[in-house]
Parts: C-alpha cells; structure tokens; sequence
C-alpha cells in the first residue's frame, strides 16, 4: 500500500511542476502534515493561519495573481466545513487553487465516528472536483493540479487515503469553440460599439492577460471606443486612458455610455460577476470568451435577455484580434472618459447630512489614493465601502485593486491582502475593510505581524452593517438589532497583535498616518471613524 507521505509527495510534486509556490492552512494531525512537509522539502512556502477560511482566500487571491494553484491544507470534519466559504468563492470568483483535507480512512469507517462527515458530498457543488487520491496511479496528482486551470479555473478538493479506492480524475477538456464570423458581422455593422472587459481577462494567466489589455488599449486609441471594465477586470484599462467609459456592475451609473451605444462587445465578460437586475439596454450584445455564458447555474438569457446576437468561444488573444481589425467606429477622441468623469461627479456629490459625524467614505478613498505609491495594490471586502472603494482608488495596470466581485464574501479583504503581499513583496498593499468584515477574519491581523507583512489595513469603522441598514423596510426588517454593533476600538486589538494602529477622527489625522504607514513600512492598522449616514444617497446614485 502507498503511504499517505508518498502520496503527498506525488501531489506536491505535481504542484511544483505547475507552479505553486505557498501553501496556507491549520494542520490537523492527519495527512496534513504529510503535505506541509513534502512542500516544505521542495522549497514551498507554509503560511500558518487561523482559520480554514481566509486559508482559502489566501490560495484562491494567490491562485488568481500568479495563475498557478495554490494550496490550503485543513483538517478533517470542522476544519473542512470551516473551509467551504472560501473554496466556494474560488469557485464563483473563478481562482485556480486546491483544498487538501484529512479525512477518516476508509479502512477505520467501521470503527470511526469522530470528526466523520462525507466530505466528497460537501465539497462536490462548490468545486470542480472532488476526489481521492490513494497513490495507485501516480498521474492523478497531476490531473488534480491541472483540473484547476480549466476554462473557467476553479478550485479542487482532495482527500489523501492510500486505503481507499481512487477516485477518477475527470479530464480537462477545452469548451467546445464556436466560430466568430457572426460576432465580426456584427462588428462591422456597428458605428458606435462600447467594449465591456471583464473577468475572463482578468483571471487568465499574468502574461496573457497583459497581452489581453494590451490589445484592448490599442482599440480604444485606435478606434476611440468607450471601455467599461468590471470589478474584476479594475486595472485593464487606465483610469486616466482617454477610452476608459468607467465601471460597469449591472445598475445605473453605467447606464449612460450603453443606452448611447449601437453594439455592445463583452470581451471575457461572465454575468457572474453582474448585479442580477434585467438587462435594459436596446443595442444587441456579442460575447467573446474562454468559456461559454451558459455555464449550468444560469443561462445567458437569465441576464441579458434576447440582447446576446452572438456568442463566440475559444483562443480570447486570437479572437480580440480578429475583432480589433473589424472595427470601425463614429467615438471621438475622450468621449469615454467624459462618462466616467460624469459617473465620478454624481459618486463625489452624494454627501451625508451629517457632516460632523466622521470622515465620509468617499474621503477615506480618495485620501489613501492620493497617497499611496503608485502601483499599490487595494484589497476591498464586501460591504457598503465597496461602492466608493472600487471606482475611486486609481489604477492604471491590472491586478491594482482585488475584490470578490462575484462571490462578494464578507472577510475577503485581510486574507486577499496577505496573499497579495506575499506575491508581490515589493509592491505596497491596502486593504479596505468594514468593522463587519474585518471581524471576520480579525486573528488574521497576528499572521500579518507575524509575517512581517507591509500591509496597511483601512477600517471603516461605522459600527454597523451599513449596506444592509439602506436596504432595510423598518417596519419589518428588525430594525437597529439587525445592523448595528457596539463601536470597536480596532486600533487597540491591533496593537495587541503586533500592529502600529492609530484611531482616525478626521482628515488631517488620516493623511498623515498614511503617509507615516507608507514610509515605515511596517504592518499597521488604521482604525477610521466613518459615517455611514452617506451610504444612502451613495447607493441611490450607483443603483438607483
């Protein structure tokens, strides 16, 4: 019989052959540390953390950065069902990465109980796979490791038991390709086409997806077409790129570029990624993409009705290519910008009609923008923030701000920021968080003391679910008890981990703690006292 070490030892070998380069978790007592120490012998990265949770975050934002797996290891019963959050968001949020868990063998089934769950079945809907490896066939490994960057990538689960049968791998297979002479007929057509970029660019790997924004700015110099990108594609165009139209999430604040468009092309867009409203746009819609619209859990009609003309799927650097020749356009030079100019006039006016009553969001975005280097990379957690974080925190180049825009979990923002600075050590990274979120996943802030990491952590500091408190009815949706907390002194439980922290009460205060932060570079927590009465008119703006 194969031992679970040599087991570990085939998949870590796989992992190396792809790419991997760290590997988070919280051991058990099982096979786990078999594969801690088979990584550790190949010169793998082990990155302690305290949940199984941001575990995964950490290997699905890890996966996403460098296009290669990474790993989150837990134990078996609480510490795989600890891990669902974050390998379901890999899931969604399209990340390659891998769970390994421990698991009861099933040689012991008969005798054990403890800790006894079907993790197969719990792990099946919110992955690509989930299998065992028993170690009989040595290229199971590296079809586990391969499945992951599939089109689109995923996450997949493992349990490691040289006693039981193996589970089949199932291929990786290519969608079926679909040709694009109806998306260029329609191309040729157009006079005045917007482009959406969205995730499917964005999680290619590092050097096609450069490739990608490359030939996505020539059009828009070439031709002067509007370009809207999605939360995840932030960062394919420059924000100061004449061409760039602004950001599009499915509500209003981009309804104004696509009502004036005549043909709307989605260059990898996924309607994953899209608020789940109707879709009241006139002009019909060609899609380019690694992978079909319909992907089982939803259909391409369930979001933009009969708009989609034509769906082409197979080589994205291929197809853009094509598309870019057909081209033609009546767009002028900046009439992109002029709407996203105009979507960040409307954003900057919705204010609070309470002045004294903390920073507004909007000012603790555009504070920590104006200062950061350039380059720095932005983490944004779920959460009201989000909706001035995203379109105000400047980029110019992809993978500049990263946030869970599909699975839109709470807790994202810490953990993505750990794996950020992790794969890029010389880049300065902000992690934006709520007081909700960062509750979370609050240990966390002793793995960035740790590590040492140079990461400066944003606490909109509003005690409350402030996202939620706009869309309560207070007749009926428990009012204050459903959304409110007791004010936390964040600044005082970072220090206690390790972390500068300062509390913020106005502006002046915050800029320069950021620029003492970006100068140190040491870990730091900045604890800002926010109001949240803004977040009203904020959202009437962006979503109507």
């Amino acid at each position: 019989m194969t031992t679970r070490r040599e087991i570990a030892d085939q998949l870590m070998t796989a992992c190396h052959e792809a790419g991997t380069t760290h590997i988070f978790g919280m051991p058990g007592g099982g096979s786990n540390l078999d594969v801690a120490g088979a990584a550790i012998a190949r010169g793998l990265e082990f990155v302690l953390v305290h949940t199984e949770t941001a575990g995964a975050i950490m290997a699905s934002v890890m996966g996403e950065l460098t296009g290669a797996p990474s790993m989150c290891i837990a134990t078996r019963g609480p510490g795989a069902a600890s891990a669902v959050n974050g390998v379901a968001m890999a899931l969604v949020d399209r990340q390659p990465m891998l769970l390994v868990t421990d698991c009861v063998a099933d040689n012991e089934r008969g005798r054990v109980s403890h800790q006894r769950i079907d993790q197969q079945a719990l792990f099946a809907p919110i992955s690509l796979a989930s299998i065992v490896l028993n170690g009989s066939d040595p290229e199971a490994a590296r079809a586990a490791v391969a499945l992951t960057g599939g089109f689109p990538p995923g996450p997949v689960h493992i349990d490691l038991d040289p006693s039981a049968p193996g589970t089949p791998v199932p291929a990786f297979v290519l969608p079926t390709a679909t040709p694009i002479e109806p998306v260029l007929q329609l191309i040729a057509t157009a006079r005045r086409p917007v482009i959406i970029a969205g995730t499917g660019i964005a999680v290619s790997v590092p050097e096609v997806r450069d490739r990608l924004a490359v030939m996505i700015n020539e059009i828009g110099r070439e031709h002067h077409v509007p370009v809207l990108c999605t939360y995840k594609a932030r960062g394919v165009v420059p924000d100061d790129a004449p061409w760039n139209a602004g950001w599009v999430t499915g509500s209003t604040i981009e309804a104004a570029v696509l009502h004036d468009a005549d043909l709307v092309i989605g260059i990898g867009f996924d309607p994953v990624e899209y608020l789940p409203t109707a879709w009241p746009y006139r002009a019909p819609v060609a899609i380019i993409g690694s992978w079909p619209l319909d992907d089982g859990s939803y259909t391409r009609s369930t979001y933009l009705g009969d708009r989609v003309e034509a769906e082409a799927i197979g080589d994205l650097e291929a197809m853009v290519c094509s598309a870019a020749g057909a081209i033609t356009s009546e767009w002028v030079e900046g009439d992109g910008q002029n709407y996203r100019q105009a979507a960040l006039a409307r954003l900057l006016a919705a204010t609070s009609p309470d002045p004294q009553a903390g920073l507004t969001p909007q000012q603790v975005v555009i504070s920590a923008s104006a200062t950061a280097p350039r380059g720095t990379i932005a983490t944004v957690d779920a959460g009201a923030h989000m909706l001035v974080t995203m379109p105000l925190w400047n980029v110019d180049e992809p993978e500049q701000i990263l946030i869970s825009s599909s699975y839109a979990t709470m807790g994202f923002a810490l953990p993505a920021a750990i794996a950020a600075s992790l794969a890029r050590p010389a880049t300065p990274v902000v992690c934006f968080t709520g007081d909700g979120g960062l509750g979370i996943v609050l240990n966390e802030l002793e793995t960035v003391a740790r590590l040492g990491l140079p990461i400066i952590v944003v606490v909109f500091n509003d005690a409350a679910l402030s996202l939620i408190a706009v869309k309560q009815h207070p007749e009926n949706h428990g009012g204050s008890l459903a959304v409110d907390f007791t004010r936390t002194d964040f600044a005082s439980v970072a220090r206690g981990c390790g972390l500068k922290a300062e509390r913020i009460d106005d502006v002046d205060s915050y800029e320069k703690a950021l620029r003492a932060a970006f100068t140190n570079g040491q870990p730091t927590l900045l604890d800002v006292r926010v109001d949240r009465t803004a977040y009203g008119s904020i959202i009437d703006t962006l979503r109507g």
